[in-house]
């Protein structure tokens, strides 16, 4: 790496990767990525804005340049009109560079820009060469790209104003790269900090533009950069410091996260894979209800269509779940496996059975162990059905999620783990938890809880909770997630590629996407390659299930009726043929030998874990 100190107070940083050049006394860097077509000029600094206020810059300091472990680091201060003492550091590798500033004062803000700010009355932000940015954040309908005049964010919980649909998996990584189609490198650039303060709202690309530069709304969309954005809920009061914004070269898209885990990993922004061995039956073939829950609620009498057309929710009952777990035994596909999903107990916030559905589910999970399958129950993260307004987070006063940070709702969260794992006489004792709703992350403004967690940090404490009174009750039992981030990993055993709409036909290869992604966030994890056949809408659905024991588990979510729904499509519903039954026990057969999972003997069913009756 060469570090040159020019006349007119530029700093010129050449590597084998990039050249930048900071030029304080112009408010511009520069930066171009060897290589490729990539040529960036940006405002170097990053406005701080409070709600409804701009923090403006009135002028830069010099540049101070010295070197640490091979790293350049150079600093410059700011003269800010709503912060005091506000100083920029980066930090620059042979590869990477690391961003971020510190400030005093008191404001709650709203976002925290890098490469965005204002100076001399203008807005002033970030011009590229390049003609697209790759979101690592999974779309429902598989928009992986995105035009650089587009604004989006990742989103902690969720974003519904996606142009295609919302985020696909939950606490997604804050990551995006630069690209010029030209070339076959990109830019990698992600927001980290240190676990315990990932409490943003959302990264964006390109936020919006405060001082239009004309009336035309086209020019407006092209000025680019980067924001944490808080929504109000980050209250500054003395000295702060944002978020690190790092940047680093990338070979491929994949290598876009992967370089940037790598980095946070080894400086400490995130944990490293936790080292575990998982449990040998999460690997067994998966059974979950849903679909053939959905495919009974289809209304009769129109064509293409089958099932009653009653409540979804009511065909997770006990005489159904008996009759689909028992089709796929005697028609060699047993499930090790058995999710029961949406809604099996008396509400979502609750461990009671709803016993008009489930008169004796103790009795049946039980019937299940004795035959090697294992139970999971499910669980909507985040609802608020059946609490009180005091155990639930508010939006202007309103309920909009159950409060984690509650110390009331805490109490009966421990109470339904409790009640789900434990072998005591008045519990279920399940085997593991799907565990949905993750999306619900409340994010925006007007947000009240307990703790004052926000962010990733709620999803977070949330996951923590769940985890850890769960291994006290059953060591191997399993928490399965659709969850992305690596900070959740340590409280994660299985993942899921969860819904997987699409403007395709099939969704293989989104399906092939989602588990690249958690191959690299969380390698740690089983994946749960979840319910393919809904989304296959080509008439040989069944191969389907040969490709996603390639991936990770193979898993029915159909064991009566194969529903097969693509919007502006006709919908298929039909009963599963003996051909269907075939290929899939081949496919069980197959996964079970080369995992080489344990044939079950009943005599050893308690003999790999440790119970605790509570």
């Amino acid at each position: 790496m060469k570090t040159f100190k020019l006349a007119n107070g530029t700093v010129r940083i050449d590597t084998a990767c990039y050249l930048l050049e900071l030029r304080t006394k112009d408010a511009l860097a520069y930066l171009e990525i060897k290589g490729t077509h990539q040529k960036h000029l940006f405002f170097p600094g990053g406005a701080c804005n409070p709600a409804g206020k701009r923090d403006e810059t009135r002028e830069f300091g010099p540049i101070s340049a010295t070197s640490k472990n091979g790293m350049a680091i150079l600093t410059f201060e700011e003269l800010s009109t709503l912060w005091k003492d506000k100083t920029h550091t980066w930090i620059c590798g042979e590869e990477s560079i690391e961003v971020f500033y510190s400030l005093k004062g008191r404001g709650d803000v709203e976002r925290a820009h890098f490469f965005r700010g204002y100076l001399d009355g203008e807005e002033r932000g970030m011009g590229s060469e390049m003609d697209e940015v790759f979101s690592t954040c999974p779309n429902f309908q598989e928009k992986l790209f995105f035009h650089p005049g587009e604004s989006f964010t990742i989103s902690a919980g969720n974003h519904l104003e996606l142009p295609v649909g919302c985020q696909a998996l939950a606490s997604p990584c804050y990551c995006v790269g630069l690209h010029d189609r030209r070339d076959a490198a990109f830019w990698s650039v992600g927001l980290a900090t240190t676990p315990g303060n990932y409490t943003w709202d959302a990264f964006q690309w390109n936020p919006p533009a405060l001082l239009p530069p004309t009336p035309y709304v086209g020019d407006s969309v092209i000025g680019g950069a980067f924001a944490a954005v808080y929504d109000g809920k980050l209250r500054i009061n003395g000295a702060w410091q944002s978020p690190r914004l790092i940047m680093a070269f990338a070979r491929d898209r994949y290598d876009v996260l992967a370089q940037h885990l790598d980095y946070c990993r080894r400086h400490g922004y995130l944990p490293r894979p936790p080292d575990r061995k998982p449990a040998a039956w999460w690997s067994e073939p998966i059974y979950c209800t849903w679909h053939d829950q959905v495919a009974m609620s289809m209304p009769n009498g129109k064509k293409g269509k089958a099932g009653s057309g009653a409540d979804v929710f009511g065909f997770c009952n006990q005489k159904l779940t008996g009759k689909w777990v028992r089709l796929l035994e005697r028609n060699g596909c047993k499930p090790g496996i058995v999710i029961l999903d949406a809604e099996w107990a008396v509400n979502r916030n609750s461990g009671e059975p709803d016993s008009k559905k489930w008169p004796e589910m103790r009795k049946w999970i039980e019937s299940c162990h004795k035959r090697g399958i294992h139970v999971f129950v499910w669980i909507e993260s985040w609802s608020v059905q059946g609490l009180p307004l005091e155990e639930c987070i508010t939006r202007d006063g309103k309920p909009v999620a159950c409060d984690i940070t509650s110390p009331k709702y805490l109490r009966r969260f421990k109470e339904m783990i409790r009640r789900w794992f434990s072998d005591a006489p008045d519990c279920l004792n399940a085997d593991g938890i799907k565990v949905d709703g993750q999306l619900g992350v409340p994010t925006g403004p007007g947000l009240h809880n307990h703790g004052g967690v926000w962010g990733l940090e709620l999803q977070r404490l949330y996951l923590k909770t769940l985890y850890e009174e769960a291994k006290k009750l059953k060591q191997d039992v399993c928490i399965s997630a659709f969850s992305l981030n690596p900070l959740l990993a340590e409280y994660t055993d299985m993942v899921r590629i969860a819904d997987m709409y699409t403007t395709r036909l099939t969704a293989h290869e989104t399906m092939l996407h989602r588990a690249a992604l958690y191959r690299i966030a969380q390698p740690q994890a089983i994946i749960d390659t979840d319910g393919q056949l809904a989304h296959f809408a080509l008439d040989n659905y069944n191969s389907e299930l040969a490709e996603q024991a390639k991936i990770g588990v193979p898993s029915l979510y159909a064991a009566e009726l194969v529903m097969r729904k693509r919007f502006f499509l006709p919908l298929s519903v039909s009963k599963m043929t003996k051909e269907d039954y075939r290929v899939f026990a081949k496919v069980f057969g197959q996964h079970r030998k080369r995992n080489e999972l344990p044939r079950f003997k009943a005599s050893s069913w308690g003999g790999i874990r440790k119970r605790k009756s509570l």
